[in-house]
């Protein structure tokens, strides 16, 4: 026997009051002589004894119906019987419903999440009359549809059957660990948790933390004891082919200009797939297709995808796999922005005495590789100056600065410089033997925090070619460099360097960096985390042979600032006239332009911002979720974050192009969500694995005959006795009445 409520034994202390008003009003007689009292007397002392018996009963009756009444409300209950006379007993459940991307697998007539929508329907039917449920939507996150229990079973089946299936990777710990939350210290002879998914490997990688606290939970004594129940709905799956990456290999997406993708293909399946056809689609209008032969069980396969993009804007990119029973992974999409032209600011820091001489002539052919006759149709648009024009140009005028071998240059140009990286301009920097290198380190470096890091001492001799640096020649995990993990993209490794500056990398910043440099831009003591949040952290692209940097980038602001270890002409290093150095430029100039873009494509599940100008703060955005139907659209508006108007929007569950549209000014934006590769693994929880959980956990296996309710109910015993009780009182309640009465009539 226990309590489900036993403070409210307290209560019982209320058989005093009945107690205390006997004593106090205790019938007391009136001393009167007269003649005749001798014959009364007689008659008294036996009336007296009769009303003595009477009000002892009444006063007992009044007591057992306090204290059985403060009983009822304790909520007596035995959870080990077996007899259910009063019904049983009612339950607080939490629905647990797996809505991760691998629950969209079909077995040809149905998927696995309609399945687990029926079986959640059926847990809620099982529910005793009286009972409560909530409901929460697991997958990466623990999403409560209903957070907290609702005696309204009917509003939990509409949760249940209105369900989304998200695109989100898959993480069961976190639900099951919110729904034990939610049933902490509540109230309830019984508890019970219902996790349906499909078993997927990749959603038990917390299988140990799941098993010892469901373990706990169930060791639990008393109304603190859960019991959880596991359906398993997957079947065996032998076949998935998925595009499990989309890049754009170019670097930069130029108008009316050959563009490469890179789709890779991968095999979850146990069988070979032969034949495969993966096209490339362009705003949904087939623009390319490739077919592989072949791709073996747990093997990849990248191909090239060609297109050009006829209207400036932004573009849906789509690559595309025939279709199978998980049509979640058979499409990947990112969100590409076609631009007209890129104009490019060099600032030859050595111009020599005839063009060939110039520090900045293979920079500047390299930059557009074309025809003199076709420069002026070509996108990259070069104009070049002298370190002392510097200080009457603006920067704003171009989308990218690159500083060739500039011994240094005034303070008002460096700010002018930071404001214009800030905004989302690109800085490459080419070091060489006319720069100041404490000058960079100081105004560019500590002062305003755009280097990725500080000029060293130079080292090497360019006036022999026995001793020299040459790249990494594996390993390219930067972007910039990703394509030379191809081996049919040539080599970066061919290029030979004599001389060289150290780049000694800056560490990320700190709290205190941060709050100095908002001191020194606003004239005022500013949040060291709105600085923060324009300072990134610096990244090697880069390195040679020998393991030290040869370039880094740091993402500052809107913009980016890239910088390099030799010079941009052959004066310390070959790399111009290799084949290499036309890629190279072009990618570090795709990745300088699209900085701002940068966040166009994202995880599915993780937020997207875009930092905006300042005339479209406050401005309410309309967002268009992926396969959302036209009146359903969502609004967001442009915040101040950090100084910055930000657009941001969170609701990324689904995979696909999300479109935004701003009235006034007119602006579209795109931004696509991609989903996790992890969810297209058919791999299922090892059959030792689900013993084990056995062992915690009630589990079963979905078959079109399961009976869920006739499951559940073998497994529950125990009974509240409150009902029993409070008939009792009323009972009582009743025979004070009328024996009060009948003690009360005249005799």
């Amino acid at each position: 026997m226990s309590f489900l409520n036993p403070f409210m034994l307290f209560g019982a202390g209320a058989i005093a009051v009945p107690i205390i008003i006997h004593l106090l009003n205790r019938r007391r007689f009136q001393r009167v002589v007269w003649a005749a009292m001798r014959f009364v007397k007689v008659s008294t002392e036996k009336n007296q004894r009769r009303m003595l018996v009477e009000d002892m009963i009444l006063l007992a009756i009044r007591c057992l119906m306090l204290a059985l009444l403060a009983l009822a409300v304790a909520r007596p209950a035995m959870r080990s019987t077996t007899h259910n006379v009063f019904g049983q007993s009612k339950v607080t459940a939490v629905i647990v419903l797996d809505n991760s991307a691998s629950m969209g697998v079909s077995d040809g007539v149905q998927t696995r999440f309609d399945k687990a929508r029926k079986v959640a329907e059926q847990a809620v039917d099982a529910l005793p009359s009286g009972s409560a449920a909530a409901v929460i939507l697991a997958s990466d996150i623990a999403k409560e549809v209903i957070k907290e229990p609702t005696h309204d079973l009917n509003l939990a089946r509409k949760a249940v059957r209105e369900a989304p299936l998200s695109d989100r990777a898959t993480d069961l710990f976190p639900s099951i660990e919110k729904a034990l939350e939610t049933l902490k210290g509540r109230s309830a002879i019984r508890k019970e948790i219902y996790v349906i998914t499909d078993g997927q490997l990749a959603g038990w990688r917390q299988l140990g933390d799941i098993q010892k606290t469901l373990k706990t939970a169930k060791e639990q004594t008393g109304e603190q004891q859960v019991s959880a129940h596991l359906v398993l709905v997957s079947d065996s799956e032998e076949r998935n082919l998925g595009v499990s990456g989309l890049v754009l290999s170019s670097g930069l997406a130029p108008l009316n200009r050959p563009l490469r993708f890179e789709a890779q293909v991968a095999n979850y399946g146990k069988l070979e797939a032969k034949d495969i056809k993966v096209a490339l689609l362009v705003d949904g209008a087939s623009a390319d297709e490739v077919t592989i032969p072949s791709v073996p069980p747990g093997g990849t396969r990248s191909v090239p995808l060609n297109t050009r993009l006829k209207t400036e804007g932004w573009h849906n990119i789509t690559a595309r796999i025939g279709g199978d029973r998980f049509a979640g992974d058979d499409t990947r999409t990112l969100a590409v922005r076609a631009i007209r032209e890129i104009r490019v600011l060099i600032v030859d820091g050595e111009p020599g005495t005839e063009p060939r001489e110039s520090e900045t002539f293979f920079l500047d052919h390299a930059l557009v590789p074309v025809s003199p006759e076709e420069a002026e149709q070509y996108y990259v648009k070069t104009s070049t100056i002298g370190p002392a024009d510097m200080g009457g140009t603006r920067f704003d005028d171009f989308d990218t600065v690159v500083l060739a071998n500039v011994p240094d240059f005034s303070t008002d140009t460096a700010t002018a410089l930071e404001n214009f990286v800030k905004r989302g301009g690109g800085l490459f920097l080419f070091p060489g033997a006319k720069i100041n290198a404490a000058f960079y380190n100081q105004q560019l470096g500590s002062t305003r925090k755009l280097l990725p890091a500080t000029f060293g001492e130079p080292r090497g001799d360019a006036a022999q070619e026995d001793k020299f640096l040459t790249f990494q020649t594996k390993g390219y995990d930067h972007p910039i460099v990703a394509l030379w993990n191809d081996a049919t993209a040539g080599t970066l490794a061919s290029a030979r360097f004599f001389r060289t500056f150290e780049l000694n990398m800056l560490s990320a910043p700190t709290a205190e960096a941060g709050e100095k440099a908002g001191k020194r831009e606003s004239g005022k003591a500013a949040s060291s985390t709105n600085t923060l949040a324009n300072l990134a952290a610096p990244k090697a692209i880069l390195r040679f042979s020998d393991g030290s940097v040869a370039m880094a980038e740091r993402a500052v602001g809107l913009g980016r600032v890239v910088m390099f270890a030799s010079t941009a002409d052959t004066a310390w290093n070959d790399l111009p006239v290799r084949p290499a150095f036309v890629p190279l430029l072009h990618r570090t100039l795709g990745t300088l332009i699209q900085r701002h873009d940068e966040g166009a494509n994202v995880r599915v599940g993780a937020q997207f911002a875009r930092r905006l100008t300042a005339d479209l703060l406050h401005k309410e955005a309309v967002v268009m979720a992926p396969g959302a139907a036209s009146n359903t659209r969502d609004l967001r508006r442009v915040e101040l974050v950090n100084d910055t108007p930000v657009l941001t929007y969170e609701a990324t569950d689904k995979a696909g192009i999300y479109e935004i549209s701003i009235a006034e000014p007119a602006t579209v934006l795109k931004f696509a969500a991609q989903p996790d590769p992890s969810e297209s693994s058919m791999a299922e929880l090892p059959a030792e694995e689900v013993t084990a959980l056995g062992l915690v956990a009630a589990v079963q296996r979905w078959n079109p005959t399961l009976n869920l309710r006739e499951w559940v109910e073998k497994a529950r015993v125990g009974a509240e006795f409150w009902l029993p009780i409070l008939i009792a009182v009323l009972a009582l309640a009743a025979l004070e009445t009328f024996l009060a009465q009948y003690f009360s009539r005249a005799k």
